[in-house]
């Protein structure tokens, strides 16, 4: 059948999955899947029915000798055409598509593919109106009390009226305006309702303030503008310090864009940035912006998608999954945060890199594409040095303000501190010394500085990049640790309810009231969460209001807009939260940003851990001091030496950038290489392995000896998830001898093939998964 008048899918859409699907090692169908909106795609089912004519007679023949096929005919004759499903449901039959096909070479059964209309359609409401003849008769017309409101309501209108706003005004039933269209007085017609997400609050408040550009903006606009103007493609990296106003130079470029009768598409990291970045577009750009992201109804998403199509949209933003919009004449790509690890999919094939696929999709279309960043990613700054991008600098935050004071502090020092009051304590008043030294993740310093800044009204942010209310549930009588059951790591405590749980698997146990180990009581709560930081939050500064922004009080559609609306209006003393609060957000009343614990992003087991870990703090210290207001930011550490920690507080991401790529390139990690990550899953660890060490043996065979290294098979860092045991093969894809990968992706190709053809491919308990350029090797 021919599903549509248009095709859901452009060519250039087409061109742009076969690059997603052959570069990340996908199935196309997968990409075009992920290309087009939840609800808007048709869906099959099969459905089998009995083609003989003479069912007795099969079901004689196959009572005993085919108890299967037999058991499937005679379903069929009872209850009549039935989905596959539905069959396997009422027969119990494991194997039904191989008994099925044999019925269907014997031409007793068919079984026909059926598609199904689409989840989600286009939404309509009906209005009310007065005809002609009942607008020129008006008052000489015999009307009931209810029919008179009717029409005294529709003739106070010039435009139609929606029948559920006019049922509500006048409190009449629906039976009245029937009533009143047979008298031909009142006439009813249908519109199209657009569902749209950025009519609850997104809309903007207030005109956009007129202000000109510094000369480091006009600078990068300039240079943009003249690729714009050559309609050649061009990837530029905008590298602006925290506050520098590179939003204000994309607006201004997306201006440009739009004169020229071409589209532009905005990719932001986060949901969470999103609101108060499309009230800003919307504040310039009106009705020409739609908004993509997961958090939308099927509803909303499928109307957005449908606008964009159709030509009414020329603006789109979202996160990652917005690549995929259907602009047609796709002038500018911006990237907001282009180092952000959120662009990349890494949970569900295709695993793809918004980012990547941003800059293919300009190329495809002679497009410009602008990626911005206070911290660059090491593989892009690399790109821009080496001439592949160009590099646009704006090293000044707009109007003068300055960049925040930073300052770090020792947290094994302040727990030494900590211990000598006490120790004095003991010793002056005589008392017993604590069995238990208190335990708080504020130092005094910290405290000081928010005391300040409450006694001032002015804002502060609080990082800790953990939510729950502890990390580690440990014994200490015996240092037994609360692990989750199903996977390699520790529980986290949550205090609103109560329970342990594993962010990995959802795992929910009580927590212990004795160590299942010594049987000891003594259970102590470590390495905070965000919950239990704002307990102690709350001891410290009673009677002040606390927001928490972290997965677990965002859950609920609106709820990021919310929270950040509220501590914008200055209903909230302090924002605490987990990198939620780290990215893109502009309040000028936030004079100190507080970061908890700057260690739990910089010791996991991965090589972009320092990275993350500089881009991450240089971030959340870029939300204090964005106004006139002199900001300071405080970092609590147990590893002050540490390198990234020096160049964060002296505002220098060219020297932490080299001592990184010295690090990367001595390790043969990325920009000098590609990796590709290989896993393989199952419940036995033995099989595992088995598969993982095969396909290690299917790879070499192909000779990638001189261009790429292969590491593994071993343990995953977290080596059981969901009760899967997890074992990696890396490989390292030298660029200096094989510079576009085609080499790699051959053999890969290749190996992949080997392992479908094998006997190991049909073993379903082993999942094998190949993810090409990850952002994390946990």
């Amino acid at each position: 059948d021919v599903l549509d008048a248009a095709p859901s899918v452009s060519p250039e859409m087409l061109n742009l999955c076969r690059w997603i699907a052959e570069y990340y090692l996908a199935p196309i169908g997968e990409v075009l899947k992920a290309a087009v909106p939840f609800g808007f795609l048709g869906y099959g089912k099969r459905v089998a029915h009995l083609l003989v004519q003479n069912p007795e007679s099969a079901l004689a023949e196959t009572k005993r000798s085919a108890p299967k096929q037999h058991r499937i005919l005679q379903i069929l004759r009872e209850h009549g055409d039935l989905t596959v499903s539905q069959l396997q449901k009422k027969t119990n039959v494991k194997s039904i598509y191989a008994v099925l096909n044999e019925l269907a070479r014997k031409g007793w059964v068919e079984v026909e593919e059926k598609l199904e209309t689409r989840s989600v359609k286009p939404k309509y409401e009906k209005l009310a109106s007065l005809t002609p003849q009942a607008r020129q008769r008006g008052s000489s017309i015999t009307l009931t009390p209810k029919q008179a409101l009717v029409v005294e309501k529709l003739a106070e209108s010039t435009a139609p009226v929606p029948i559920k706003q006019l049922v509500k005004a006048t409190g009449v039933s629906t039976s009245t305006l029937s009533t009143l269209v047979k008298k031909g007085l009142v006439e009813i017609s249908v519109r199209e309702v657009i569902r749209s997400s950025t009519s609850d609050g997104l809309e903007p408040t207030e005109q956009p303030p007129s202000f000109e550009l510094n000369r480091h903006q006009q600078q990068a606009l300039h240079e943009i503008s003249q690729a714009l103007q050559k309609g050649q493609y061009t990837t530029f990296l905008l590298h602006g310090v925290t506050g520098s106003g590179k939003t204000q130079v994309y607006i201004e470029a997306i201006r440009r864009v739009l004169s020229a009768e071409k589209t532009a598409l905005v990719l932001v990291p986060e949901i969470a940035l999103t609101p108060q970045i499309v009230r800003r577009f919307k504040a310039h750009f009106g009705d020409k912006v739609a908004v993509m992201h997961s958090q939308m109804s099927v509803g909303e998403r499928y109307d957005a998608w449908r606008l964009t199509y159709r030509g009414d949209i020329r603006i789109v933003i979202g996160p990652r999954s917005a690549v995929f919009a259907p602009l047609s004449n796709i002038g500018l790509i911006v990237v907001d945060e282009e180092h952000e690890a959120s662009y990349k999919q890494f949970d569900a094939s295709p695993r793809y890199h918004a980012r990547d696929v941003a800059i293919v999709r300009a190329r495809q279309n002679n497009a410009v594409v602008v990626l911005g960043s206070a911290t660059p990613s090491a593989e892009s700054y690399y790109n821009a040095l080496s001439g592949k991008y160009r590099l646009l600098e704006m090293p000044e935050r707009v109007d003068q303000a300055k960049l925040p004071r930073i300052e770090i502090v020792d947290m094994i020092l302040e727990r030494k501190r900590r211990y000598e009051e006490i120790k004095k304590e003991v010793q002056e008043k005589k008392i017993e010394f604590p069995k238990r030294l208190p335990d708080s993740s504020i130092s005094k310093l910290l405290h000081d500085e928010i005391q300040k800044r409450i006694d001032r009204n002015e804002g502060v942010i609080l990082l800790q990049n953990r939510r729950g209310f502890s990390h580690v549930v440990e014994c200490f009588d015996c240092g037994y640790v609360e692990k989750c059951d199903n996977c390699e790591v520790t529980l986290t405590y949550h205090l609103t309810k109560k329970h342990l749980r594993c962010h990995y698997c959802g795992f929910v146990k009580k927590p212990p009231d004795i160590c299942p180990n010594c049987q000891g009581i003594e259970i102590r709560f470590h390495a905070f969460g965000t919950q239990q930081v704002q307990q102690e939050l709350q001891e410290l500064f009673p009677n002040r209001s606390i927001l928490r922004m972290d997965l677990d009080t965002t859950a609920r559609k609106g709820a990021h807009d919310r929270i950040l609306s509220q501590f914008g209006r200055g209903e909230a003393d302090i924002l605490l939260g987990t990198q939620m609060v780290a990215k893109g957000l502009d309040f000028p009343r936030v004079t100190l940003v507080g970061v908890i614990s700057a260690d739990t992003q910089m010791l996991l087991p991965d090589f972009r851990s320092s990275e993350r870990t500089f881009q991450l703090l240089t971030q959340v210290a870029g939300r204090s001091g964005r106004a006139q207001l002199a900001g300071e930011v405080i970092i609590q550490t147990m590893q002050p030496q540490h390198y990234s920690l020096k160049h964060v507080v002296s505002h220098d991401f060219l020297g932490f950038y080299k001592e990184e790529l010295a690090y990367r390139k001595e390790l043969d990690y990325p920009p000098f290489s590609r990796i590709v990550l290989i896993e393989f899953r199952g419940e036995r660890e033995n099989d595992v392995h088995h598969h993982a060490k095969k396909f290690a043996e299917f790879i070499e065979r192909q000779g990638i000896a001189p261009h790429s290294i292969l590491l593994g098979p071993a343990d995953a860092a977290i080596p059981k998830i969901r009760n899967q045991f997890r074992k990696h093969l890396i490989i390292k894809n030298l660029k200096s001898k094989d510079p576009a990968g085609s080499q790699l992706h051959q053999a890969l190709m290749k190996a992949k093939n080997l392992y479908n053809d094998s006997a190991l491919a049909k073993d379903k308990k082993v999942q094998m998964t190949i993810d090409v350029d990850p952002v994390g090797m946990m």
